[in-house]
């Protein structure tokens, strides 16, 4: 079944109803369902899907796209056809498939594989485009999972430059959307822990078994020889990056911290240059991790702070990580609850906080000024080793809203209105601001603090999914 993008089908469809031949670029991380978006868009269109495969040479590419488009196009001069350049493989395509009574739909899928990585397959594209596509109402898709190409090679090509029409980054699945794929048969409670290991990564919420507890679910997944979830941290790494190692290393330096480039290179023992601050790029680019500037402060590359952010590399590193040999040798069903009996509520605090970090969007949305929001980031200080707020919004209409990030079983009561002036009392407000406070939490608050009045903005789990 297909949940959610809503907003990414209107934009496709638009683009595909439009008079003139488009030329659409998708991208994003691996599992993020970009394949199976555009299935969902391409059904009853006169469409050609393809899809690269890693790890061939263009002469596999070629044999594979061949054998694709003899399933896909039923013409009878293909039998005894061998596409051995894609120069004839889109001579082809202009000659006996593009029709310029109707729009024809061609999807190039993992393009930076059928490409193997190289640009000469774009600059054909280019030619291709120029001088025999763009008035023959195709819509053309490039699509690929690794984002430095897509960015590098794809939309910022000169070969394609102002000829791409849309672009559309692909990312996780929003709350709302995410809580669609359970049908309404798991609690928003088991589904919320779901997301704060998951995220909203369409891929890895397909292998829950709703019929299956949340328990029984990551004991499975993630803490059994075999597990679909178990090894996923090298597939990510391995299959989007050349250095997957360099990395890695990054990655796990910012698995408990957040920190500056300069300390942070220095802990992964890298040098300070244009060619190591790539390898940062590259993971933003892919969503891994996420840059954040210190509030009220001018947007100055020394005060720039990375912390990780991708939910499910930050569980591998705190419990698959550490237990590989104990789930690989284990006869036990119940590893997950064994090996986080200790610290999993915390654990699970420290992951709702970057939840709120991530989804802050969405979050300024639920209370009612995200077309107002220029920065927003954890409040933390030069030098500081922990956050001093959890979440603060500057915005253009001169407020400052400082939010405290609970999560906890049991109701939250008047004690946190102490704890929230506290930190407030540290922030230096620019003249002429407001200050909001807001509350998001994963329980209710209670009746006492609702009626106490005192936030500006209560934000509760209800209001999230």
């Amino acid at each position: 079944m297909f949940f959610g993008r809503d907003t990414e089908l209107k934009l496709l469809e638009e683009s595909y109803h439009s008079k003139k031949s488009e030329l659409f670029v998708i991208y994003g991380r691996r599992r993020i369902g970009k394949s199976r978006l555009l299935e969902e868009f391409s059904k009853n269109k006169n469409r050609l899907l393809f899809e690269g495969l890693e790890h061939l040479h263009t002469s596999g590419q070629l044999a594979h796209f061949t054998k694709s488009l003899k399933k896909q196009n039923r013409d009878p001069l293909l039998s005894q056809t061998e596409f051995k350049t894609w120069d004839d493989a889109f001579t082809y395509l202009t000659e006996r498939f593009l029709d310029r009574k109707k729009k024809s739909l061609i999807v190039l899928d993992e393009i930076q594989w059928m490409a193997a990585r190289q640009t000469k397959l774009i600059s054909l594209l280019k030619y291709y485009w120029d001088n025999h596509w763009k008035n023959k109402k195709l819509m053309l898709i490039l699509c690929g999972s690794v984002s430095s190409y897509m960015v590098d090679k794809v939309i910022q090509s000169k070969a394609l430059y102002g000829r791409i029409s849309h672009q559309l980054h692909l990312k996780a699945l929003t709350p709302k959307e995410s809580v669609m794929m359970f049908q309404k048969k798991r609690s928003q409670e088991e589904i919320f822990k779901y997301l704060l290991i998951f995220g909203g990564i369409p891929k890895y919420l397909e292998e829950v078994q709703l019929n299956r507890s949340f328990s029984q679910n990551l004991n499975r997944l993630c803490f059994h020889p075999g597990g679909v979830m178990s090894d996923e941290f090298d597939k990510i790494f391995y299959s989007q990056f050349r250095e997957p190692q360099t990395y890695m290393t990054i990655c796990k330096i910012l698995k408990d911290q957040i920190l500056s480039q300069s300390s942070l290179l220095k802990k992964a023992k890298l040098k300070t240059s244009g060619g190591t601050k790539q390898y940062l790029d590259n993971l933003e680019k892919t969503g891994i991790i996420k840059t954040y500037y210190p509030f009220s402060s001018p947007r100055k590359l020394k005060l720039r702070r990375y912390k990780l952010v991708d939910e499910y590399i930050c569980f591998y590193f705190k419990y698959i990580e550490p237990n590989k040999e104990v789930i690989e040798s284990s006869s036990s069903k119940n590893v997950f609850e064994l090996l986080t009996q200790e610290g999993f509520s915390s654990w699970m605090g420290f992951a709702f906080e970057r939840f709120c970090l991530k989804n802050s969007n969405a979050l300024a949305e639920i209370m009612g000024f995200a077309n107002q929001v220029l920065n927003v980031a954890p409040g933390f200080g030069e030098g500081d080793k922990k956050f001093q707020i959890d979440l603060i919004y500057e915005r253009a209409d001169q407020v400052i809203t400082a939010c405290e990030v609970k999560y906890r079983h049991e109701e939250i009561g008047t004690k946190v209105i102490a704890e929230m002036e506290k930190k407030c009392s540290l922030l230096k407000l620019p003249r002429g601001y407001t200050l909001e406070r807001t509350l998001i939490t994963a329980s209710p608050p209670s009746k006492a603090l609702q009626e106490a009045e005192y936030f500006h903005h209560i934000v509760t789990l209800e209001d999230i999914l």
